[in-house]
């Protein structure tokens, strides 16, 4: 069973989810991808809990975590604030697993402190050429105000849904348009509960992967690591695999189970 805890660190508490036996099981610290909180990963959790000590925190401003404790965090700041939770539960080594923005943290916490980890399984990860930069800049993740209009609920519901349909999401035009079509209607609903407590904060982790040099960086990587097979050409020394859950609350339960497998494999102790 997924149990929910707090941790203090300077700033607030950080939230985070966890299952399986810290005694037996080596410690897996996974990172979910913007703009939700670890809630999104609770299926692949569910399929890890019997053969690691799972701990996924909630990025701060994202799910229940506290709100950066400055204006303009970066990438460096989010990897440092999740060692910083690390200390607190008196977690030294562990096994590493982030996807998107998630990713982009766990990249940099690699580079600050490679002893920690053991290994770093990327599920998923995009790195954008110039002009797909622009677009995204343009408005992936504009900062939300607040008014008698109760817009902002409209305007997370359709953050939340159109990322299914576009890419970017904000973007209709056919050409942007993607195949996939769209999740569950509750599942839906579960990603826009998640983003409107965010909806102060869910900005920040998002600009700073946008912002990130994360083609230099990943290449700069000594940590072992598992990536999916469309990062093979920005980087060396890696194992592959087949990215199966991008976002697990939305996959399917034959995707989960295939994520976990490949998770399971690649993550020995």
């Amino acid at each position: 069973m997924i149990k929910r805890g707090f941790v203090d660190i300077d700033e607030g508490q950080i939230h985070y989810r966890y299952i399986g036996d810290r005694k037996k099981s080596p410690t897996l610290i996974m990172l979910h991808p913007g703009p939700t909180s670890s809630h999104s990963l609770i299926p692949l959790i569910n399929e890890l809990g019997n053969d690691f000590w799972v701990i996924a925190p909630d990025l701060m401003g994202m799910g229940d975590s506290v709100r950066p404790g400055v204006d303009k965090p970066d990438i460096e700041y989010f990897a440092d604030s999740i060692f910083r939770f690390a200390d607190q539960l008196e977690i030294e080594m562990f096994f590493l697993w982030g996807s998107m923005t998630g990713a982009h943290c766990g990249i940099e916490m690699s580079l600050q402190r490679p002893k920690r980890i053991r290994k770093f399984y990327i599920e998923f990860l995009q790195i954008y050429d110039e002009k797909v930069q622009k677009l995204l800049e343009s408005g992936h993740a504009p900062e939300i105000k607040f008014d008698y209009h109760g817009s902002q609920l409209n305007f997370l519901w359709h953050l939340a849904r159109d990322q299914h349909l576009f890419f970017p999401w904000f973007l209709k035009d056919k050409e942007f348009a993607r195949p996939n079509g769209l999740p569950s209607p509750k599942q839906l609903h579960e990603k826009t509960v998640e983003l409107l407590k965010a909806a102060e904060t869910y900005h920040f982790s998002l600009n700073a992967a946008l912002e990130y040099e994360t083609e230099k960086k990943i290449k700069s990587l000594t940590v072992p690591i598992v990536i999916p097979h469309s990062l093979e050409k920005y980087t060396n020394k890696f194992s592959t695999h087949q990215s199966f859950c991008v976002s697990p609350s939305t996959a399917t339960k034959e995707q989960v189970l295939k994520a976990a497998d490949q998770i399971k494999k690649h993550l020995k102790f």
